[in-house]
């Protein structure tokens, strides 16, 4: 993978500096662009979308938790193509202020996906946990207020930017922990070793509908990689979100897109991307 010259690439994500989406940019885009934290992920898609950023990074699934909702929902509602996916090996820490000791850790703050992987650690240990809005933001939490026996889940860049102590490294309960994160927007070209094709699509509610989209790309011998619905507007009607290995440059990857159609009432192409 070619980093893209990152001197003036000005790249969102959703948190404080030190949370994983901004590691996540970083090995996309390189140590010199510019990261710029957003409040939440819908503001991440509004910055992308009105210009004041060249891109967004955020998290779609997780390999432990599933799919990022929000974020495919905000995908389905914005006319933002994807343009990258990279799959981040997710280490989390204990961190904490210096002086405390983690036996007298009673509390620990962190995004609830990161609570949730590390669930099994913080039960051995007695450990109370408490939701936050990001990794980062509990990391800065602690550091800056003054919270009884409270430490978080956080990277070690995040302890390192907060000054904070790690308390233990690696706390998540499977070592095959990673988050799949997508970049949004138009991009330069890079070189790639893979590339995927992102599809939403609604079928009609008869017997047989969803597999007819999916033969097309079987009878192509194409891999359909991930499948999941998200809800309509109108109760139990659903839009299908499908990726398929290989770019839509590809004839046999457009070939079986236009005969998926042909069974669907809508189809839209969300982004035909790299894989780092």
């Amino acid at each position: 993978m070619d980093e893209l010259s990152a001197s003036e690439t000005r790249v969102a994500f959703q948190g404080e500096p030190g949370a994983y989406g901004e590691e996540a940019l970083r090995v996309l885009y390189g140590p010199d662009v510019e990261a710029v934290p957003c409040p939440t992920f819908r503001a991440v898609f509004e910055a992308v979308a009105e210009g004041h950023v060249d891109s967004g990074v955020i998290p779609v699934e997780s390999s432990l938790g599933g799919p990022v909702a929000e974020n495919v929902d905000l995908l389905l509602e914005h006319d933002l193509p994807i343009s990258s996916e990279l799959s981040l090996r997710i280490h989390h820490c204990l961190v904490a202020p210096p002086g405390l000791a983690l036996e007298d850790v009673e509390q620990v703050l962190s995004h609830p996906q990161a609570l949730a992987q590390c669930a099994g650690y913080l039960r051995r240990r007695g450990l109370r946990p408490v939701p936050e809005a990001n990794t980062a933001i509990a990391a800065r939490r602690i550091s800056r207020e003054a919270l009884p026996r409270t430490a978080a889940i956080a990277s070690s860049l995040a302890a390192e930017l907060y000054g904070l102590v790690v308390l233990e490294d690696g706390v998540e309960d499977s070592s095959d922990n990673y988050t799949r994160f997508v970049t949004l927007g138009e991009e330069p070209e890079r070189t790639w070793k893979r590339r995927k094709t992102a599809l939403a699509l609604t079928v009609p509610n008869e017997p047989g509908a969803l597999y007819r989209v999916l033969g097309a790309f079987s009878a192509r011998g194409l891999d359909v990689s991930r499948l999941e619905s998200r809800p309509q507007r109108r109760a139990w009607e659903y839009v299908w979100c499908l990726d398929v290995e290989g770019a839509l440059e590809e004839a046999r990857v457009r070939e079986a897109v236009q005969a998926a159609q042909a069974a669907c009432i809508t189809l839209r192409v969300l982004g035909s991307y790299g894989v780092a």
